[in-house]
């Protein structure tokens, strides 16, 4: 018989609202225009912590959400844009610069993945309002993946 190895999985989601210009676009995509996005990050591990948990909910969420905040209200704009500098210059803290490369769905997820998962392999502290101390252990859960709905019916994902 062949003994396997439980895997546990838990998501949370996170809902932006953001804006972004794919330049390389052939139609209207290339100007600017928004998105509600909701962002699926799902993590995993072979066991529970001491709380009988594969990490808690709000230790996820307070650790995840200032890289979240990024997108939050923010356009997403390629470097080689020719509105780039200007954007930049009128709203220097809402505007989020790709180098050479289109903000798309695909490639703002697999950004979003390479920030948490990192943050993940690193460890992560901090307190909430109430008081209450929060910890991910450093490199206990993976990150498995991210999705990125770029409407109701469409998403990108980026994982392992």
């Amino acid at each position: 018989m062949v003994k396997r190895m439980a895997t546990y999985r838990l998501c949370r989601v996170f809902t932006v609202e953001s804006g972004h210009m794919l330049s390389k676009h052939p139609e209207r995509c290339r100007h600017p225009h928004g998105h509600t996005r909701q962002i699926e990050v799902v993590v995993r591990a072979t066991s529970l912590d001491e709380n009988d948990m594969l990490i808690d909910f709000k230790a996820l969420k307070m650790a995840v959400q200032e890289q979240i905040d990024i997108f939050d209200h923010s356009m997403a704009i390629n470097s080689s844009d020719p509105l780039m500098p200007m954007l930049s210059k009128l709203y220097p803290d809402g505007v989020v610069i790709y180098e050479d490369q289109d903000p798309t769905t695909e490639v703002m997820a697999r950004d979003i993945f390479e920030m948490v998962a990192d943050l993940l392999k690193k460890g992560w502290e901090g307190t909430a309002k109430s008081g209450a101390v929060y910890k991910i252990q450093a490199g206990r859960v993976t990150l498995e993946r991210v999705r990125l709905w770029e409407t109701p019916n469409s998403w990108a994902e980026f994982g392992e």
